[in-house]
């Protein structure tokens, strides 16, 4: 897969971006296992922003775009040096039945096949300049 536009539940995220976004570079916010449920769901920051958010995110000045991804039935998943501070670059892969899910940068890996792959969000959040 190449946009973040192509995956499933991308409704609204389609409605505030007007333009196709690729996967590519996140900053990690969190990664969360559920064993109960078997989900892994990871919620990321991307670099871009929507050219068409709705009003109320345009007057709290929201400036950065949280996304994330629920992996239903994950399977051969590997974490590697997680918790990072350092940028990840996604992949996904559709195979016959699944997706393959990569994030990683020079020290850290996340590595999962999922069945069940969906889009969170998006939602948004002033992110502050930490000069000021």
């Amino acid at each position: 897969m190449i946009f973040w536009n192509n995956l499933e539940r991308s409704i609204f995220f389609n409605k505030i971006f007007s333009s196709p976004i690729p996967i590519g570079e996140i900053e990690l916010a969190s990664l969360t296992i559920d064993n109960n449920i078997p989900t892994i769901i990871l919620e990321f920051d991307i670099s871009e922003y929507p050219d068409a958010p709705p009003q109320k995110w345009k007057q709290a000045g929201f400036n950065i775009c949280r996304i994330g991804l629920n992996c239903g039935t994950p399977q051969k998943t590997k974490i590697i040096n997680i918790p990072t501070n350092d940028k990840l670059i996604v992949q996904i892969t559709q195979q016959q039945d699944s997706f393959l899910i990569q994030a990683s940068n020079d020290t850290s890996l996340i590595e999962l096949e999922t069945k069940h792959l969906l889009l969170c969000g998006p939602s948004a959040y002033k992110k502050c300049d930490s000069a000021t």
